[in-house]
This record gives structure tokens, sequence and C-alpha cells, in this order.
């Protein structure tokens, strides 16, 4: 007999016969097993029906669906109810399709469930569509949110208003830049009114409770908005500045976006201080006086504007830098900074243009008497003592005034014709006011081609040199000579005291001096090959010498090249030299040379700013007392005092002493009796040329065998 199934499955063919060709139809019995597949389920799967019949239906399965999903599908059929659901399989040859599924339990002849009868239709196109439609719509819900995300990610404030200028976007940070107008903001809302919400609630630095101001900043704005061809800076009143930049979009909007530049704008303020403020005392720099100047100069084509410049230098402020630092050198800039500032209308320009230089500009000062009233007053109160440290002086100025138009038409000009009369002020002693004046240019421009000329002297080898000798007091016999530079432009002999400052202010120093050295050594060379022993030849050197780095090098070639023993020659340096702030160089420069075996004199002692704790750092063998003590030495018994000191500090530090200017007898026999080693003056013997020394000294070609001579010594 039958199973029971078949049996039932014959009973049920007639219905299965019935149903449409497209119909995917499957019979199950309780366990799942498949008893009957028609040709389109056989079609759609790939499978034959020998494969399907007997074989559980999960052969179909594409396990896309979680377990859950066919849970409930077995609950609702073993219920004895239909189910009703899509259903995605997987053919033989692995491709899925989907299919609209209704699954109804089959019962026997007493209502028995026996199995179940799935009947599918193929909704593949359609379920794909709609996947396909439910992955765009997940595509653009995420660009949304992602869109969304980023808008509110932005720091900036974002905000967009359509063609009737109303309110549809807008992001938290453009809300939170315009805290003050937030109630304001809302979709729909115009941008006008949402402005002047926020203008009405103080949102914006500097309109205060003006109308106008407040009406003109409105119009200003709403322009800008309807030509943004520039971005609109806004600086709101708790202190931040804005960026607006609007822009019309193809669709319509208006799209504006804010940015906070707050730190632009500082670096900015930063910036624009360092480029026109001095660092040190805060006063304006040389590029805004310049600029002021300019300003002036073309207010006063306009409208007929004059005034007056004036430069002032600091007196004795190097001074303050090597004695008590430069810490206190720049707490005294700023101290005078403020007095100057203090002593001077709200109208005057001043300005820092150098170490010790500063600059100010009068507006409207057009005669002498104006301005000596103001500079008496600034001068008064930078003349007030000042504490630096545990020091107090009492500061002092030199000022140069020029007049604008009268002087000069252009800022170089009027700052060249001041610095001439500040020149000239210096040149009268500290503390003095010069005003400038046609015939104080002619000089600078007789210095200036005198520097030209000194130049051309250089080039062509036409410095000369004069040398004074030196005897030794006890012996009186020759010692050395002292070198000194010599200069006759166009037949004209030049005093050294006119060529030498401009040889310093010009740089020739450092090759003058290495040409009177050179030429200072030949003569030397020369009386030693005349078997003539004349001592030492000393040479003056300048600190821009002693700083060089390659100065002993220099030096040593120089010797090398006349083949004389560094001994035979003597470095002097004055007092001043040796305060130089370069002065671990010089140091340095002194001792390298002192080790070669040259001697070291410093010149002109007394006169300078040295202190004696200056005779221990630098290597000196020799001092030589200033002329202006030797001069009424045997009338001023307070100079004679000095120079018993002077001598008796030297002896006691192992050094030899020099007295210069020596021009009488009892000048000489004081300084004998005191123990001076070594006399130079008049009395001596005058500078003289080297062909005058070369007379002076006697001696001829040294012969075969003999012995060096000394054949000068001071008359009795």
């Amino acid at each position: 007999m039958a199973p029971a199934y078949v049996q039932a499955y014959n009973d049920f063919d007639a219905y299965l016969a019935a149903l449409d060709q497209h119909t995917i139809v499957a019979v199950t019995d309780r366990a799942g097993r498949i008893i009957h597949a028609n040709d389109r389920f056989c079609q759609i799967s790939g499978y034959s029906r020998d494969e399907l019949v007997g074989s559980k239906h999960s052969i179909v399965n594409s396990g896309r669906h979680p377990k859950e999903f066919f849970a409930a599908m077995w609950r609702a059929i073993c219920q004895g109810k239909p189910w009703r659901g899509e259903i995605c399989n997987r053919s033989k040859d692995g491709s899925v399709y989907w299919v609209d599924t209704t699954i109804a339990p089959r019962r026997d002849d007493s209502g028995k469930v026996v199995g179940f009868v799935s009947i599918r239709y193929d909704v593949t196109k359609r379920k794909e569509a709609e996947l396909a439609l439910d992955e765009e719509n997940a595509k653009r819900r995420k660009a949304e949110t992602l869109l969304r995300d980023l808008f509110e990610a932005i720091p900036d404030g974002l905000v967009a208003f359509d063609e009737n200028d109303r309110l549809t976007h807008y992001n938290e940070a453009y809300k939170k830049f315009y805290a003050l107008a937030a109630s304001a903001i809302v979709k729909g809302a115009t941008f006008s009114s949402i402005f002047e919400h926020a203008i009405n609630h103080g949102q914006f630095s500097g309109l205060g409770d003006d109308p106008e101001a407040r009406n003109a900043y409105m119009q200003f704005v709403l322009n800008r908005r309807r030509n943004p061809d520039r971005p609109i800076i806004q600086q709101l009143s708790d202190g931040r500045w804005l960026q607006l930049q609007t822009r019309r979009s193809k669709t319509g909007l208006t799209v504006g976006v804010c940015t906070d530049i707050t730190e632009i704008k500082r670096a900015e303020g930063t910036i624009k201080a360092q480029a026109e403020l001095d660092p040190l005392t805060g006063l304006f720099n040389r590029t805004v006086l310049l600029d002021r100047l300019s300003k002036a100069l073309s207010t006063r084509r306009r409208v007929g504007q004059s005034g007056a410049l004036v430069m002032i230098d600091l007196d004795n402020f190097k001074h303050v830098n090597d004695t008590l630092g430069h810490g206190a050198g720049d707490e005294l800039l700023i101290a005078l900074a403020r007095r100057f500032s203090e002593a001077l209308r709200k109208s005057d320009i001043i300005a820092r243009i150098g170490g010790d230089e500063f600059a100010i500009v009068l507006p409207d000062v057009t005669k002498i008497g104006e301005a000596e009233k103001i500079i008496g007053k600034l001068v008064s109160r930078v003349n007030e003592p000042i504490v630096l440290g545990r020091r107090t002086i009492r500061p002092s100025c030199s000022l140069g005034v020029t007049f604008y138009p009268i002087d000069g038409h252009t800022p170089k000009d009027l700052l060249k014709n001041a610095d001439i009369a500040l020149y000239q002020a210096k040149a009268r002693g500290r503390g003095n006011c010069c005003f400038f004046d046609s015939d104080l240019r002619v000089g600078v421009e007789r210095r200036q081609a005198r520097g030209d000329a000194l130049r051309a002297a250089l080039a062509n080898d036409k410095i000369e040199i004069a040398v004074q000798p030196q005897f030794e007091f006890e012996s009186r016999r020759l010692v050395g000579f002292e070198g000194l530079a010599r200069w006759r432009n166009q037949g004209q002999y030049v005093p050294p005291s006119e060529f030498i400052p401009i040889a310093e202010e010009t740089g020739l120093i450092i090759p003058l001096g290495y040409r009177v050295m050179d030429k200072c050594l030949a003569l030397a060379r020369e009386f030693h090959d005349r078997d003539c022993d004349t001592g030492r030849i000393a040479v003056n050197v300048a600190a821009s010498q002693l700083k060089q780095d390659d100065f002993v090098e220099k030096v040593q070639a120089l010797l090398a090249h006349h083949g004389l023993n560094p001994t035979m020659l003597e470095i002097e340096v004055t007092e001043n030299v040796l305060l130089d702030r370069a002065g671990d160089r010089i140091a340095h420069s002194l001792q390298s040379l002192h080790d070669l075996g040259v001697a070291i004199a410093l010149d002109d002692f007394g006169t300078g700013y040295a202190s004696l704790s200056h005779l221990k750092r630098f290597p000196v063998d020799r001092l030589k007392i200033d002329r202006s003590f030797v001069h009424e030495i045997d009338s001023r018994s307070e100079d004679a005092i000095i120079v018993r000191a002077i001598i008796n500090l030297a002896h006691n530090l192992g050094m030899e002493v020099v007295a210069e200017g020596i021009e009488t007898p009892a000048q000489f026999e004081f300084l004998r009796e005191q123990g001076c080693d070594i006399a130079q003056g008049y009395l001596i013997g005058r500078p003289m040329s080297a062909d005058a020394a070369r007379a002076f000294v006697g001696g001829g070609p040294r012969r075969r065998g003999s012995q060096k001579r000394n054949e000068r010594t001071l008359a009795a």
C-alpha cells in the first residue's frame, strides 16, 4: 500500500494542476522534506526533480536571512497557520532569487497536519529594484548625516538665506558667534532683522548708542552683501574679530561663512607694533619717523604747515654701559623715553632711531624761540637725577635742530641737517643744543671731501710717518721712537686731530693703522741695518684693529716681512680702548701680542675712565702719563701729586712709566727725581720725518765684525 503522504499528494494533484505555470510549487512533509516540486521550481532553482524530492527545503537557503526569520516562520506553520513573506533563495549555480512565498499546512482527512505546501512567485526584479532604491536611500541618508555632521563640526559659522533673504540653514557655530542675537537666529527670519537685533543688543564693538553710527554700519553691511566683492571684517563687543565672506550660489541661495580671525588680528597688531615701535622703549622707530616726516612735508605743500626736527644724543651713554652694565643702560633709555613723552606736547612725535639717539618732530614750530622753549622744558626734565642700581646719575643730552621746509624738502635732507647740527653741538661740549645753518653743512661736506681724499691717499700710498724720540731719564740714552701718522693733502699739512677722527668715522682707521705700522717697522729695520740700537718703535693702535680676528696674525706677518723680532715693537692703546664693549676680544689680542714679546703701553693714562682693575686684566708694560698732567707739574701741586701717584703705582705693578709733553728742564728734573723711566716731549725732540730721523740717529752701514751702537744721548 502506498505511504500516506503519497496518497495525500494524489488527492492534491488536481489542485496543483490548476495553478499558473509561473507559480513555484513545493510540497513537503512535516519535517520539511520535499515530496513534490513542479517544473517552475526545478527551473528557477536549477535542481532536477530527483535532486529536490527527498531533500530538505533548506537546499535552496541563501543564508541571507537570520535564524530568527525561519524560527518565526516555523512557529506559525507548525501551529497550523499560513505564513507569508519574501524569501531570498539560492539556486544551484549560486545565484540568488527572491520569491513571494505563502506556506500553508496540508491536512489529512482527519484534519491532522501531514505536511506543507509552499506557493511562490518570482519577485527578484522588483526586490532588486527595491533593494537598489533602499541602498540609494541609505547612501543619501548617510551623506545627509555626514554633511550635517560636517556642517556642525566646522568651526566657522555657516549660514544660508533664500532668494527672499530668509534664513534657511545655519550651524551652531554661527549662532555662538552672534550670541547676543541668538534669539533672532531662527529659520525664516530675514538677514536684516537678525543683523538689526545684533546691533541693538550690543553685538559689535565701537558703535555705542549713537543711532547714526548704528544706521551707517547697518547700511554698510547691507550694501556689501549686495555686492560681496570683499569680505566684511567685524569686531565683536567681546573683543573677537570675525570675517564674513558672502557668495551667491547657482541655486539662488546667499551663503555666508563667518571665520574667527582674532588670532590673525592679534598677530597683525603684534607685527605692526614690531614694525613701528622700538621694542625697548615703546617709542616709534625710524621707519615711523620717516613716514611722519614725509606726511608732514606733503601736508605742508597743501596747507603750508611747517615744523622742526630735533635730533637727540645722550651724553656719556657708553660710560653708563661700560661701568654699570647694559642692563642699567637699557633702564636709562626706558626712563628717558618716558621723560621725553611727558615733556612733549600731544602733537609732537618722538622716536628712538638708534642706540642712544632719539628724534622729535615738532609740528607748527617755526621759530628758534619756540623751539628753545620746548627744548628747554625737555632738557630740564632729562637732567633730573635718576637712580640706576646703587648709583645716582644726572643724565644730559646734546641736541641738533633743523626746520622744515626752510632747511629741507625731504626726510633724508632733514635728518642729515639735524645730524649735522647735533654733531656741532657735541663738538661744542656735552649738553649743548645747536640749530642748523648752511655753514654747518659746508663744514660737513668739507669733512666728507677730506674723507674721500684720505681714502685716495691710502690707495696711492701717500700716507707718511713722523717719529718722536724717547730717552731714558737716568742714562739719557735713546731707547725708542713713537711712530705718528702724517698726511699732506694737495700740498698742505693736515693735522692728525683732523684726519684721525675722519678715519675713525669712515672705517679708514684700520688700513691707516696697518700702513703706519708697516712704515714704522720699515724704518726700524733700516736703523737695525745701519747698526743703530734705537730701541722699540711704538705704534698707536685703534680699538677697531684690536677687535679684528686676524689682527695678531697681520702684526706677525709685518714683523716677519721686515725681519724684526717682536720685542722691537710696542703697541700703544688709550684707556678708552680698554673700555670698549668688545673688551674680551681686545684683551685676547693684547695678550697674544704680549706672549709674542710685543710690549703694550697704555697711552694718555689718567684722562679716561679706566679703573685700576683694567691694569690687572690687560697685559700692560708701560704707563704713559698724559701731557696735561706734565704741562703744569711745576706750578700745580695737584698735578704733581697725581704724577707721583702714577709713577709709584706703575712701579709697584712692575711697569715702566713714560712721561709725554716734557717741554722744560724743570719738568724733566721733577720727573727724574720722582723716578720716571722714559722722557718724551719737545724738550727731548719734536716729531720728525723719516729723513730727519735718519740724520738724528746718525751711523753708517754696518761693517763686518762691528758691534751695534747707540750714538744718541740726551745732552746734560
